[in-house]
C-alpha cells in the first residue's frame, strides 16, 4: 500500500535541531495487514532505512 505522509525531520549529526520540514511525501511498500496502531512507527522506519542521514522524525502525519 502507498500512504501520503508530512513531518519534520533532523540531520544524524544534529539529532536535536529540527531543520525540515517535509509537507508531503508518498511512501510505499507499507504490508496491507499492519495494524492501524503501529502504522506511524512502521512508516518512521522505512523512512529512516531509506534516507540515513536523518537523525530523528517529529510529527508525522497521514495524510
Amino acid at each position: 500500500m502507498e500512504y501520503r505522509v508530512s513531518y519534520e525531520h533532523s540531520l544524524a549529526s544534529a539529532p536535536n535541531d529540527f531543520i525540515a520540514r517535509i509537507a508531503s511525501q508518498l511512501v510505499d511498500n507499507v504490508p496491507p495487514n499492519i495494524p492501524r496502531a503501529v502504522l506511524p512507527e512502521f512508516i518512521t522506519d522505512l523512512i529512516l532505512k531509506r534516507s540515513p542521514q536523518i537523525g530523528r522524525i517529529h510529527n508525522l502525519r497521514i495524510l
